[in-house]
C-alpha cells in the first residue's frame, strides 16, 4: 500500500467514526428487555417491558 492509499484509508476510518449531527445525541434507549420472539427459545430486544411469561 502506498502512502496515498494509507492516508485515504485512515481518513475514511476517521470520518466513519464521527457521529452525524442529524440525530439526537443519545439515540440508544435507556433500557432494553428480552422478549419472546415466536417461540420459547428465540428472544429479541425490545424497548418496552413485555408481559411476564
Amino acid at each position: 500500500m502506498n502512502a496515498r492509499s494509507l492516508l485515504l484509508a485512515v481518513g475514511a476510518l476517521a470520518v466513519a467514526g464521527c457521529p452525524g449531527d442529524d440525530g439526537p445525541p443519545n439515540a440508544n434507549p435507556p433500557r432494553l428487555w428480552l422478549a419472546l420472539d415466536g417461540s420459547e427459545i428465540q428472544v429479541r430486544l425490545v424497548t418496552v417491558e413485555p408481559p411476564p411469561f
